[in-house]
């Protein structure tokens, strides 16, 4: 759990975009793991202060960890900077296990500016509990950031992520107001991808790749969100679970049935008829997997972001 390169300039675009930090809780206590060169980068790329840290006792040759309330304090406006664990052994000023429900005897619900969930919520076993912990201790007007693993992260805790769950989640219907969502690749700090609503394109967003991959979410809260119905993902929920297949067949528009489509079936056909569709689907699986063993990433449904043109002082947002 802590901020990166990536998750500082997560916390940077927040900022820009209107994001108060006065109060502000992570969910677990957050130590900083960007390089000195990086972090000096950074704040002469923001013209930001030094920061003004205290002393780290070194301890097994080892330097202790620095925690994220300095840098909240002194570049974010941060007033107050508490943290949430389910043990106290990175001293986190609430003890908590974030599988269980927020306790009504624990002050801070609805209070908190920002919420910050940077590589916690994928070792929380019940999730929609943790995430709607996260919701309920912002206030309205608030925001919530997450980064969380995405993919070839398997191993890493309990859950990597999609997309599609956090536009799901962070919808208008539900009380929130989704103010970017990106894709990072954890080898390059300088690039996010900004990934395209599946419901807005019509179809499923997906991705291959073989590099570590994040995902960076702000979300503004909007109204207190009381009980929300329980997601469901886009393409069933807006097609094939609503609609009978009679009534979807008869509504579909006449140019669903191109050549190249009718052309594929026929391809299909024809090897299934010899009992080599199979073998021909994991040829195609096996080139696939090799086209895409880089970070193909295509538009429309991902853009590609410079970070240092993002955080500059003075570009648009």
């Amino acid at each position: 759990m802590g901020i990166d390169l990536h998750n500082l300039g997560l916390l940077t675009h927040a900022q820009d975009l209107g994001a108060s930090f006065e109060r502000t809780i992570g969910i677990g206590r957050q130590a900083v793991f960007v390089d000195p060169p990086e972090l000096e980068a950074h704040r002469r790329l923001r013209g930001l202060p030094a920061l003004n840290e205290p002393p780290r006792v070194k301890a097994f040759q080892t330097s202790a960890p620095r925690y994220f309330e300095p840098m909240l304090q002194q570049w974010f406006g941060a007033a107050t900077v508490d943290s949430v664990d389910a043990s106290p052994y990175e001293s986190a000023s609430v003890v908590h296990d974030m599988n269980l429900p927020w306790p009504a005897e624990v002050p801070g619900a609805g209070s908190y500016d920002a919420v910050l969930d940077f590589g916690c919520l994928e070792h929380v076993f019940a999730f929609p509990v943790a995430w709607r912990n996260c919701v309920d201790l912002c206030r309205v007007g608030g925001h919530v950031l997450h980064a969380l693993p995405a993919n070839n992260l398997t191993g890493h805790g309990f859950y990597q992520f999609s997309p599609e769950l956090f536009f799901n989640l962070y919808r208008g219907a539900n009380g929130f107001e989704l103010r970017g969502l990106w894709l990072t690749l954890k080898a390059d700090p300088r690039h996010w991808w900004q990934v395209a609503d599946p419901r807005e394109l019509g179809r499923r967003v997906t991705l291959q790749n073989a590099h570590e991959t994040y995902l960076m979410v702000i979300a503004k809260k909007l109204r207190e969100t009381g009980t929300m119905p329980i997601p469901q993902q886009s393409d069933y929920a807006d097609r094939e679970w609503t609609t009978p297949a009679a009534e979807s067949l008869a509504a579909a528009p006449a140019t669903t049935s191109t050549p190249t489509s009718s052309a594929t079936r026929g391809i299909a056909d024809a090897l299934a008829s010899i009992g080599l569709l199979d073998a021909a689907r994991l040829v195609r699986e096996r080139l696939r997997a090799l086209r895409h063993s880089g970070f193909d990433l295509p538009a429309p449904d991902y853009r590609r972001i410079v970070v240092a043109e993002l955080l500059r002082r003075g570009a648009p947002p």
